[in-house]
């Protein structure tokens, strides 16, 4: 009698090994889940209004297949909103082909589905308030002496769309980026910065990319004569100063010396509509290279004569 607990002892270790080994074991079995789809469907609530239960033949270990079937509730997952088509009805489809891709998110880390008992699964997505507004990076780059950006910084994409009640949304303009900071640039840069969502709202993008083109540059000086554009016959209009001092910023090395390349000129159209007599100077379109023009002064006084 003494001999019996050691033998249940050795019978319930004996059971326990082969259950362990038999569940590490890879098996395959119909299991059955249900699914609430997530995506980012334009115009579209974020969440499907309805959880859809997936059967297929899973293959994987006996571990995973019993979580799957002890598992109570519906799991989420998230569907890239190319893999869904749309059928009517606010419904969207996604056949069981593409859904291969997401057998791990739906009946877990190391599960294979040899195939779906369905050929096709439809989410509903119900109509959602939203607007569509820019990006705005809030950004301050400094640049290393002797460098200057070529353009302004660029957000792909440089817009999204905003979802919310219509009463936040009349106020919603634009959507910031996080405060990022690009210091000593010398050099063209790209990377990537997160969104801030207004209070009160979702959007469509989680971050966006951004990009600056940097480069070394030169200042080439000169003075240059006004002219003056649409003046009408029988009139004359004398400009004071009658010159203008230009400073030209061009990549380096340069393309080309826009000295004597550029017109500067005062338009008679501005001076007639002007109260005060002062005009804004102009410049002609700037040659291939050239990043920026500064003029001085930009603002001149003109007096209208008659033509003698």
């Amino acid at each position: 009698m003494r001999r019996w607990p050691f033998f249940i002892a050795c019978l319930l270790l004996s059971a326990s090994i082969w259950l362990v080994y038999n569940l590490s074991q890879v098996h395959t079995s119909i299991v059955s889940q249900e699914v609430v789809a997530e995506s980012s469907l334009e115009g579209r609530a974020a969440r499907s209004s309805d959880a859809v239960t997936m059967a297929a033949r899973v293959s994987a270990s006996g571990f995973r297949l019993l979580s799957v079937g002890l598992r109570k509730g519906s799991v989420t997952v998230q569907f890239a909103p190319e893999d869904l088509s749309p059928l009517g009805d606010d419904y969207f489809g996604i056949p069981s082909s593409k859904l291969l891709r997401y057998a791990g998110d739906i009946y877990g880390p190391g599960a294979k589905v040899e195939a779906f008992l369905f050929d096709e699964a439809s989410f509903r997505f119900i109509p959602e308030n939203n607007r569509r507004v820019p990006l705005r990076a809030v950004c301050l780059p400094s640049f290393r002496a002797q460098y200057t950006q070529v353009s302004p910084l660029a957000l792909k994409p440089d817009s999204v769309t905003v979802y919310g009640p219509a009463e936040v949304l009349d106020r919603v303009e634009e959507v910031r980026t996080a405060s990022f900071s690009l210091n000593d640039l010398h050099g063209s840069v790209h990377g990537e910065v997160k969104l801030v969502p207004p209070v009160g709202t979702r959007i469509s993008e989680r971050k966006t990319e951004y990009s600056i083109e940097v480069s070394r540059y030169v200042e080439l000086e000169t003075e240059s004569p006004l002219t003056i554009r649409n003046l009408p016959s029988g009139v004359a209009l004398r400009v004071y100063p009658s010159t203008v001092r230009a400073v030209f910023r061009c990549v380096f090395p340069l393309l080309s010396d826009p000295r004597g390349m550029v017109d500067f000129h005062v338009d008679y159209g501005e001076f007639a509509r002007s109260i005060t007599g002062r005009c804004l100077v102009h410049h002609g379109a700037l040659p291939k290279g050239v990043i920026s023009c500064s003029i001085t002064p930009d603002v001149v006084e003109c007096v209208e004569t008659a033509n003698e």
